[in-house]
């Protein structure tokens, strides 16, 4: 089974290519956001070097969020299409899942707490809380949106250590440095959104997925998008000026 995977909710660009259970290929670029300009190529180029054409693939797993709400759109968008196109199932997979299954090149954490945490801005994170299991990764909380120094005090108490993966660990790291508790920093390696995590996280999911089911597949936000925010806020503020009128 030759499973394409897609990770575009931060600011790398990532495509993977798997074969079964062996991870064949990956290409990532970290440009920025255009990933809009060069996630299609990038699939393109992995195929192509791998000698797999796009009517070969049997599915397809990409990463939904929560991250950048652009990144998000394109990564899905992208994906559906594909889906659509081949016929093929698609998973979509949770950015703080992928992250999660970053664990998994390293044995260092076995015993651990993995805590993978997205950049949020205003201070705050996405995140939750996973534990490696055999035969991967098990989520242990909900998803959530926090401030970085509230989940440093949530998880001070904890006896295992906590292992931080994700871009916010780069912004908050002074702050993780200096808190009170056993946390331990992902290597640079591992640390960061891979479109290999997001095949290995969606490989058991593809199979339980039927043909046609890219309607399914939505974003995950967490938050909604300022731009959403802002015109629901002007658009209230229009109706309480009419009804004051």
């Amino acid at each position: 089974m030759k499973v394409l995977g897609i990770e575009t909710s931060s600011g790398i660009c990532s495509a993977a290519l798997a074969d079964g259970e062996k991870i064949k290929d990956e290409i990532s670029l970290n440009e920025g956001l255009v990933h809009s300009e060069k996630l299609l190529t990038l699939v393109d180029k992995l195929l192509k070097r791998n000698r797999v054409s796009i009517g070969g693939l049997d599915g397809i797993a990409v990463s939904t969020g929560p991250g950048s709400f652009t990144g998000i759109r394109v990564g899905v968008s992208a994906a559906r299409g594909l889906a659509q196109g081949l016929k093929a199932p698609l998973a979509g997979i949770s950015s703080l899942d992928g992250l999660a299954y970053n664990a998994l090149g390293t044995k260092k954490v076995d015993g651990g707490i993995i805590c993978p945490v997205i950049n949020a801005l205003r201070g705050e994170v996405f995140t939750a809380v996973y534990r490696r299991v055999k035969g991967g990764i098990r989520r242990l909380t909900e998803y959530s949106l926090i401030e970085m120094d509230s989940l440093l005090n949530d998880l001070s108490n904890k006896k295992e250590e906590v292992y931080f993966f994700g871009d916010a660990v780069d912004l908050h790291i002074d702050l993780i440095k200096s808190s009170p508790g056993r946390y331990e920093i992902a290597g640079r390696k591992i640390r960061y959104a891979s479109a290999l995590s997001i095949i290995m996280a969606g490989m058991k999911k593809i199979p339980e997925s039927k043909k046609g089911n890219y309607t399914e597949v939505l974003p995950l936000y967490i938050r909604k998008p300022e731009a959403e925010v802002k015109w629901r806020e002007k658009n209230e503020k229009i109706k309480t000026g009419v009804t004051k009128g």
